[in-house]
């Protein structure tokens, strides 16, 4: 049987301390890009395709929101 120790690892890169992109800090994203007034209308469609037998009443305040978080409210 063969020993399976750390002994056998072999070099370790050095370290580098130049931050990655994904270390950065995140830019804040106002409500009012379009990107963010996007997703949710198409989250909105989507819900409103996955669930078929929402009544109206449903739909409307669902709207109601989206056009809310739009409006930056």
């Amino acid at each position: 049987m063969t020993d399976t120790g750390m002994d056998d690892e072999g070099p370790r890169p050095e370290f580098n301390p130049e931050p990655h992109a994904y270390d950065r800090r995140v830019r804040a994203i106002p409500m009012e890009e379009q990107t963010i007034a996007e997703s949710l209308r198409m989250l909105a469609r989507s819900w409103a395709v996955l669930n078929p037998n929402a009544t109206i009443e449903e739909r409307q305040y669902l709207a109601a929101l989206v056009a809310t978080e739009i409006a930056g409210r």
